[in-house]
């Protein structure tokens, strides 16, 4: 099995996993340590996802840095180039669904590829801090020539082995509910 059929079993099996799992508690541990650390607390600006259902949800991370005064950027992705900028979030009334279904913000109005911190979403990690997505390759495009500090806050039960490809780009770190690692990320 090649590794693109291998991140396809491994995508199908975490979102069935993420889709049955009550997150709630774990989500708790997650913005406690996410809160209480040096990159967070250095961060004067967020880019963040916005988190689908069956994901650790974002909501609360969004809400805690407009409380705190950061300035929160999310994802803007244009198919057609297969590129993604991160543009400025003010509110859940500047938001639509995007010809993907995704949650985007409706005008754009200020961009910033280069926020402080940077929040990457991921179905499976390594404790290296590899990652696999969803596919699209946004992420490690974006990733390749960013940068700023990565963070992935997600459940214990993503960590696992993944194939990993060239163009794979890890996060710096890794949070859990149980546990905090360091990627290999420079």
């Amino acid at each position: 099995m090649n590794n693109k059929e291998l991140k396809k079993g491994i995508r199908k099996k975490v979102i069935s996993y993420l889709k049955e799992t009550d997150k709630y508690l774990a989500e708790i541990e997650l913005l406690k340590t996410l809160f209480n650390s040096t990159e967070w607390q250095n961060a004067e600006s967020i880019g963040v996802t916005l988190s689908m259902d069956h994901e650790v949800s974002t909501e609360n991370i969004i809400r805690f840095a407009l409380i705190e005064n950061k300035k929160v950027y999310v994802p803007n992705c244009d198919y057609q180039n297969k590129t993604m900028d991160f543009v400025r979030f003010h509110s859940p009334a500047d938001l639509h669904k995007d010809e993907k279904g995704i949650l985007a913000v409706e005008n754009p109005t200020e961009v910033n590829n280069e926020v402080d911190l940077l929040l990457v979403p991921g179905l499976g990690f390594n404790t290296d801090g590899y990652r696999v997505g969803y596919g699209g390759g946004y992420y490690d495009r974006f990733l390749s020539s960013f940068n700023g500090r990565t963070v992935s806050v997600i459940l214990d039960a993503q960590i696992m082995d993944i194939p990993i490809d060239d163009f794979d780009q890890p996060v710096h770190q890794i949070i859990t509910e149980k546990r905090t690692f360091t990627g290999v990320r420079r």
